[in-house]
């Protein structure tokens, strides 16, 4: 791992993004940090499709929708 500056990268940058998950976390209120923790996924899926040129099918779509939308219904509903 420490001779492979990509991984060493990565790992190094998730445990920056744990360690700040875990001071939102003692900081914020949890309905609202885990929906903006569930957008990781949707993230992830668009920025693999833009950088290593993945696919992107009707599945992995429909999740992205449902995630997003559930997202939506949340922060509608904590504005009330």
């Amino acid at each position: 791992m420490l001779l492979n500056p990509s991984l060493f990268a990565g790992y190094a940058m998730y445990g920056v993004s744990t360690v700040l998950l875990v001071l939102a976390l003692r900081h914020g209120q949890l309905s609202l940090l885990y929906p903006v923790f569930a957008m990781t996924y949707v993230w992830v899926t668009v920025l693999s499709v833009l950088i290593f040129h993945e696919s992107m099918n009707a599945y992995k779509l429909a999740g992205i929708t449902v995630i997003v939308g559930g997202i939506a219904v949340l922060g509608r509903g904590s504005s009330t």
